[in-house]
């Protein structure tokens, strides 16, 4: 089976989350057959799609003793899941860029590679991830940092599954568009390397779905769930 194929032709905004990992190397296949596909990517996470609802219980058996972050869309194995005891953490909405053309990025805020000097102030602000995380992320080289007037105003990453995040304006530089000249630059670095910008949007943070409405990026039809 070509695993990408499959999942393209299913859909390629709907399974960017899956493709993505598979196209940069980084994914076992754990399972793939007309069933759905069940990948673990980077010994880190795990991302499923389940095409075939009768199989559910096949995936939610293989998934229910995972300690690592599990992805599911929605479906019938999130209600399987929970059955087994595993709990919600998140419900995202899945945002992708899919045009070819970088997007004009804002001169007046200065975008550079996050330093070693700035991770106390990431590990200050970031409240979504342990020192290690943010310090293996900062060594693989996908975190980007902005400035205003020589001072530090907020920063971005690239999560262990490939989707844009992290992002954190500091309060004193909020409402300076900061956040969306982050993100601008961090998808024109992604178009650069020949990936594709895509991210998960926590369902209640409108700000956060106006401002990729705003950057030309669309929305799955389907929410994924992150287990934890």
């Amino acid at each position: 089976m070509d695993v990408i194929k499959t999942l393209s032709l299913k859909g390629r905004t709907t399974y960017i989350d899956l493709i993505e990992p598979l196209e940069e190397g980084i994914a076992e296949v754990l399972i793939a057959d007309e069933d759905g596909i069940l990948l673990h990517v980077q010994d880190a996470t795990y991302a499923v799609a389940l095409f075939n609802p009768a199989a559910v219980d096949i995936f939610a058996d293989a998934l229910s003793h995972c300690k690592e972050p599990i992805s599911v869309h929605t479906g019938a194995l999130v209600p399987a899941l929970k059955g087994k005891g595993l709990a919600v953490s998140l419900e995202c909405v899945q945002a992708v860029y899919l045009l070819a053309q970088p997007l004009i990025e804002d001169e007046s805020i200065l975008i550079r590679p996050l330093e070693e000097r700035d991770l106390p102030m990431v590990l200050h602000h970031y409240k979504h991830g342990d020192e290690t995380y943010i310090r293996e992320r900062y060594e693989a080289g996908v975190m980007i940092a902005a400035e205003i007037d020589g001072n530090p105003a907020g920063f971005m990453g690239r999560h262990v599954e490939c989707a844009m995040g992290m992002l954190e304006v500091l309060p004193q530089y909020r409402r300076m568009h900061v956040g969306e000249a982050l993100e601008r630059a961090y998808i024109n670095r992604l178009l650069t390397q020949g990936t594709t910008p895509y991210c998960h949007v926590e369902v209640a943070n409108k700000a956060s779905l106006s401002l990729q409405k705003k950057l030309g990026l669309v929305f799955s039809s389907e929410l994924v769930y992150w287990f934890n």
